[in-house]
């Protein structure tokens, strides 16, 4: 008969294992594996990025471009403007040259007020004996009666001779009345600034009638 003391197979070892030590943890069924936290972040692709910058770059250009032509039409403008203000200003004064003063000036704006009209401007324009011989009642009705040979625009004018205390200018200009004239102003100078003293004005003879003889 088996002696149970003898029999260590029997009886579990219960005492070979320390009541105060912890238990040993089971073994896990399966290895435990790294977590990797997985972050989604959105990137744009390439391409959409690339087609952004493009619609930017070619709406920055169509921007200048738009303001050049605007720049180029505004400048167009006013060069038209300036031209047409300019030829305005000289069809009376051009055969005086644009900056011509004295006596030449003084003709200019006389003929000018003539032009436009403006009977007073013009007429204190003269000298103080030319406006002690002519009234300006005589005078205005004179204006009234030919108005359309005064008129006029100015052809040419010769260079000013010297003439007594004074200068002589002679004047070409075509009027209203389809005629050539030829204005002939003395003019003197008095207080610092020069006056009409007499002006004759003749008709030219026409051309066309001379080659018809």
């Amino acid at each position: 008969m088996d002696d149970p003391l003898n029999n260590l197979e029997a009886v579990p070892n219960e005492a070979s294992q320390d009541p105060a030590l912890p238990p040993e943890p089971e073994p896990l069924a399966e290895p435990v594996r790294d977590i990797v936290p997985v972050f989604s972040v959105h990137q744009e692709p390439m391409a959409d990025r690339r087609a952004e910058v493009i619609a930017m770059y070619a709406d920055a250009a169509a921007r200048r471009r738009g303001f050049l032509h605007n720049l180029y039409l505004l400048l167009g403008l006013t060069l038209a403007a300036f031209i047409l203000a300019s030829w305005i200003l000289v069809r009376v004064d051009s055969p005086f040259g644009m900056f011509s003063t004295g006596p030449q000036e003084t003709v200019r704006a006389q003929l000018r007020a003539l032009d436009h009209g403006e009977l007073r401007p013009a007429y204190d324009m003269f000298s103080a004996r030319y406006r002690g011989q002519v009234s300006f009642d005589t005078w205005h009705e004179l204006f009234v009666t030919h108005w359309r040979m005064f008129h006029a625009d100015v052809v040419r004018s010769e260079s000013p001779a010297q003439s007594g205390g004074g200068v002589t200018l002679e004047i070409y200009l075509h009027s209203a009345d389809d005629r050539d004239y030829r204005a002939r102003f003395l003019l003197i100078r008095s207080d610092g600034r020069w006056w009409i003293d007499d002006v004759h004005w003749e008709q030219e003879p026409d051309e066309r009638e001379i080659s018809r003889t």
